[in-house]
């Protein structure tokens, strides 16, 4: 804008120039002062018509002859005039709040002789107008273009940023333990890369936690378990070794000459002794049932084996006036055939000890949802709560039992065999006791190959 009102006035001070000069000529044939001054009136006119503007005109000392519409510029009109005076055109711009005004001065030079100065305002209001219009829609559009390249990079900065903040979130709920922090994989971009890293590093430390948590809960079980057992063992051998070793004082030291009192201490010293043998023999199977025995795990058919079971058990069972009715269906697991073997055989002759005269005791065997299922059933009287409620910890044994003999280290044992196994056991309490064990079939994601 500036540029285009320079130019316009450089053209002003060409054509004025040359109808000023060519005016003084043509009226007194030669261009001095004064015929400059004859003539001023008729310049201010002409100017002022031809270029709708205001104008000055001065001698060259500065002296004003004439001036029309100059108000309000006196200041910038000086400045011109001085610079005008050595002989240069100077234009100036002066800016106020409704627009600009163009003012040109400059030194009317003819023949080789400068005769006075010209000095022209003109108003360019509605160029500046013109100009602002377009200066403010293009600001309009660049306040567009930056609202919307910010709102874009807001979008794309937020798509950025909010996965990293729900990870780092994540991050921080992990590190306090809450391992069950869900975050969402969109993306397929490093950040998505991040995320699904996590998800998998988040799945392996809970993983980790809980096998840790269960290790931990399996040694302070195994503890507990430490602690009762040595105390159980403790009163279970203190008992026969405290009358073996007073009937064997006795006899030592001959306090007693009755020999039918000697001959009992004998059957009793012999009783007990095999009661401790006994004992021992199976604290030896407990401690097998506790530790891993290094038997090898083969693919068991657990029909065959089951059926064989109760072929032999039938044998016991009758001499109780029992049978053991089956329904065997064919399966096979991956285990540790004395250990299984042992395990099945104790269940079936539980319920041979505590079963109902005259009643059968029924054997169910049968795969299902990849674990092989053994279910034994006989009649009874109801298991006593006291002894329910922790009939899988050692030396718990009821005195319902036909075998006295017994020291209740039976289902302690088939528990810990299942724990070997990856299998479960479960008691049914009532008329009929129900056991109910299971163990993952051979093939299965579950199998116990370890």
């Amino acid at each position: 804008m500036e540029g285009s009102i320079t130019n316009y006035l450089n053209e002003v001070i060409k054509s004025t120039g040359e109808h000023i000069k060519y005016r003084l000529i043509a009226d007194s044939m030669s261009a001095t002062e004064e015929s400059l001054k004859e003539e001023v009136p008729y310049i201010i006119k002409y100017i002022s018509l031809n270029y709708d503007c205001g104008s000055e005109i001065s001698d060259m000392k500065g002296n004003v002859i004439q001036s029309e519409g100059n108000i309000g510029f006196e200041e910038v009109v000086k400045e011109g005039i001085k610079e005008a005076k050595e002989g240069t055109a100077v234009v100036n711009l002066k800016y106020s709040n409704n627009g600009v005004q163009g003012i040109l001065t400059y030194p009317l030079y003819v023949d080789a002789s400068y005769l006075g100065i010209i000095t022209i305002n003109k108003s360019y209001n509605e160029v500046f107008s013109s100009y602002m219009h377009t200066y403010i829609f293009i600001t309009l559009i660049e306040f567009s273009v930056f609202f919307v390249i910010f709102i874009l990079a807001f979008i794309m900065t937020s798509k950025i940023t909010k996965p990293i903040v729900t990870l780092t979130k994540a991050v921080k709920q992990v590190g306090e333990g809450k391992y069950d922090v869900e975050i969402k994989e969109r993306s397929k971009d490093e950040v998505g890369v991040l995320s699904k890293e996590f998800i998998k590093m988040r799945n392996k430390i809970k993983e980790q936690m809980e096998t840790i948590n269960f290790e931990k809960d399996k040694v302070e079980r195994l503890e507990k378990v430490r602690k009762g057992f040595f105390n159980n063992v403790t009163h279970e051998l203190k008992t026969p070794l405290t009358a073996i070793s007073g009937y064997a004082e006795m006899l030592k030291e001959e306090i007693v000459e009755d020999k039918e009192f000697n001959k009992r201490a004998i059957e009793r010293i012999y009783s007990e002794s095999e009661r401790l043998h006994s004992l021992v023999l199976e604290l030896i199977d407990v401690s097998k049932g506790i530790s891993f025995v290094d038997e090898e795990k083969k693919p068991i058919e657990m029909n065959r084996m089951l059926n064989d079971i109760c072929d032999d058990m039938n044998i016991k069972a009758k001499k109780y006036s029992l049978e053991i009715h089956r329904n065997i269906k064919s399966g096979s697991i991956f285990g540790q055939v004395n250990r299984v073997k042992a395990l099945l055989i104790n269940i079936i002759d539980n319920a041979l000890k505590y079963s109902i005269n005259g009643e059968p005791i029924g054997v169910i065997a049968y795969n299902e949802d990849d674990y092989y299922k053994v279910e034994v059933i006989n009649k009874a009287e109801p298991i006593p709560e006291s002894i329910y409620n922790n009939i899988f910890e050692p030396f718990i044994k009821s005195d319902k039992s036909r075998e006295q003999q017994s020291r209740g280290l039976g289902l302690y044992i088939c528990s810990e065999i299942l724990k070997d196994h990856h299998g479960e056991i479960i008691i049914e309490n009532g008329e009929k006791i129900i056991v109910k064990i299971k163990i993952p079939s051979f093939g299965n994601n579950l199998e116990t190959n370890s």
